[in-house]
């Protein structure tokens, strides 16, 4: 519901439309139906049924073996979840710091050149629509398959959306510090870097962390293009032993929850 305030003070409070709830509803029906219906027509029988039975195999012991053997299987991951997680944050930290300055460089109260900031967000906006599968591709075909490919992939990648959504939060800032500065015969680089950058510092942080899970996330699906992460291991394994990619599934859920753990920490800990 929205909070309307009229000019002699009242306040009014506007019910919630449902109807965007309904159609969104609509919407994901029509995408279901239309995605089930071009499965039959390719000869691909859809089976919900069988959901139950893959996750049954995937959470599971099997072939004689016991959980002690399953779990240690998990622990026998940890070189590759090792490798996963310094690609992912190498990435990311570089993808996140060479954001910066082209945020500032597309931000309108930084840059009021419309010449300038125009093309940059042209280009950023053309750039966020390269899915980072594309981007893995092309990075295999400039260094070979490895983690130094995939933490280019990262990097790009991480880069396109931190560039996004810095400069649309340094557009929110407060101005008026960086004008008090200016008045003092502060340059604009040292305006921002003593009133842009502490307002904008906590909440990059955040975004970094948030991008860093998000990465370690998607990791998996590189493995798809050559890359070698944790997801190589479902990748191998798909079809033949659930088992191990119910582990894989397992560690990573893990490593997430231990990095949003951390974020949310870190948040606390800036506020």
């Amino acid at each position: 519901m929205a909070r309307l305030t009229l000019t002699n003070g009242k306040v009014v409070i506007k019910p919630f439309n449902r109807i965007w709830i309904v159609l969104g509803i609509v919407i994901a029906l029509s995408f279901l139906f239309g995605y089930v219906v071009a499965l039959e027509s390719e000869g691909i029988t859809f089976r919900p049924d069988q959901l139950p039975i893959i996750l049954k195999k995937m959470f599971s012991p099997h072939r004689g073996e016991t959980w002690i053997d399953y779990f240690s299987y998990i622990l026998e991951l940890q070189n590759v979840m090792v490798m996963t997680l310094q690609m992912c944050y190498g990435g990311t930290v570089i993808g996140a710091l060479s954001a910066v300055p082209i945020a500032l460089l597309s931000s309108k109260n930084i840059v009021k050149t419309k010449w300038i900031y125009g093309p940059f967000r042209f280009l950023l906006n053309l750039f966020r629509t390269i899915p980072v599968t594309v981007l893995a591709v092309i990075s295999i075909g400039m260094v070979g398959t490895g983690i130094l490919a995939g933490m280019i992939a990262i990097s790009l990648f991480t880069f396109g959306i931190m560039a996004k959504m810095l400069f649309e939060l340094i557009e929110t800032i407060d101005m008026n510090c960086v004008e008090a500065l200016e008045s003092t015969g502060a340059n604009r680089v040292q305006a921002i870097r003593y009133a842009v950058f502490p307002q904008v510092f906590p909440v990059f942080i955040g975004y970094t962390i948030y991008i860093f899970e998000t990465n370690v996330r998607s990791s998996a699906i590189l493995s798809y293009v050559g890359i070698t992460t944790i997801g190589t291991i479902m990748k191998d394994n798909e079809m033949t032993d659930y088992d191990k990619v119910g582990g894989a599934v397992i560690l990573i859920f893990v490593v997430c929850v231990i990095i949003q753990l951390f974020s949310d920490l870190v948040r606390r800990k800036l506020e």
